[in-house]
């Protein structure tokens, strides 16, 4: 039974921001003993991308999975190379990935590795909005080229809430609005898919303590396929019900059960961030969330070659400033322990 490691490619998924509702599952299998792995989701507003790049194995995975030589190439059994255009250059540029470690604490109830291991492949050169990449990963064993190429999607601005406006939440119904920012598209997006999250900040000083602690309660706003949200005038809306803000804080888990009596918090500016899914990642949320009478789902994968991912995700934010009746009635309406400062 070929046993490839799942659970890294959860720690990996939570490490760069994927689709909201889209599962961090990743089931691979190979009948080869010796099947690349990739796994990467690149985000060009990051500092730094990662890469994970492993290999399949054949035999007992209760044995196997504590072996990292099992499950991972030494840093001279590959090659890795990353093609595209970087930090301001409009030339196309070929770069050598280097590898960062990282230590995995040891855990009893785990069938994998621990120690201080190579985890991931990495750059911090700066992946530029709408252009096209290509991975190469040569095993020098015997010359096996596995590769995948994507195009990164562009950013958006946004049109609607502009700038400094204070927000009521008050309404039954709202939009948010925004155009892309690449003119040669025509202001078409790259991207396949946007997922639009509203953020509700705030700070909380519980009782018998002296630091306060920066949370967040994230609000699905709407989620759907880019041709679905685009107008006749060329820019992108997506609407929602302002109050159902109410609803959300009213019905929080966290707020219910942590709400003692002492309890200080302080509303904070709320965020909206579009996101902007490249088209393999939204792939492999169709076919991994999809409905057949077959028992197998098939598992995507965009690597020649070898078996996984390579595909990318921006986020764009836009941070507000919530009006003062809104909040009056956050700090009255729920015994949460919000305080209500009119000067703010």
């Amino acid at each position: 039974m070929v046993f490839i490691m799942t659970r890294i490619y959860k720690i990996a998924l939570c490490l760069v921001l994927v689709v909201t509702a889209c599962t961090n599952k990743f089931e691979l299998y190979s009948y080869d003993g010796d099947t690349t792995i990739v796994y990467a989701v690149l985000d060009a507003n990051a500092d730094t991308n990662y890469f994970k790049i492993t290999k399949s194995f054949l035999g007992n995975a209760n044995e196997l999975g504590q072996s990292y030589e099992a499950n991972n190439y030494k840093y001279d059994e590959i090659d890795v190379k990353f093609i595209g255009y970087f930090d301001n250059s409009d030339k196309i540029d070929t770069i050598q990935l280097d590898t960062v470690s990282k230590f995995i604490p040891y855990n009893e109830n785990s069938h994998f590795y621990t120690g201080m291991r190579q985890v991931y492949y990495f750059t911090d050169r700066k992946i530029q909005l709408g252009k096209e990449y290509q991975l190469i990963v040569l095993r020098y064993s015997d010359g096996k080229i596995s590769s995948a190429k994507i195009k990164m999607t562009n950013a958006v601005s946004f049109l609607k809430p502009y700038p400094n406006k204070k927000l009521s939440f008050r309404g039954r119904l709202d939009s948010i609005v925004w155009v892309v920012n690449d003119p040669a598209t025509n202001n078409h997006t790259t991207a396949a898919y946007f997922d639009i999250n509203g953020y509700f900040h705030y700070k909380e000083l519980l009782p018998g303590t002296t630091d306060t602690v920066d949370q967040v309660i994230t609000w699905n706003m709407y989620s759907g396929l880019p041709q679905n949200m685009l107008s006749a005038y060329g820019y992108y809306l997506a609407y929602y019900t302002p109050k159902s803000l109410f609803d959300i804080l009213g019905s929080n888990k966290y707020l219910q059960d942590n709400s003692p009596y002492g309890v200080q918090r302080w509303i904070g500016k709320f965020e909206y961030c579009i996101s902007s899914i490249g088209n393999e990642l939204y792939n492999y949320y169709l076919i991994n969330n999809s409905y057949s009478l077959i028992q197998d789902v098939p598992n995507y994968s965009n690597i020649e070659n070898g078996i996984g991912l390579m595909s990318s995700r921006t986020a764009n934010r836009s941070f507000h400033t919530i009006e003062q009746v809104t909040r009056k009635k956050i700090c009255n309406d729920f015994n949460y322990g919000f305080i209500y400062n009119p000067n703010d």
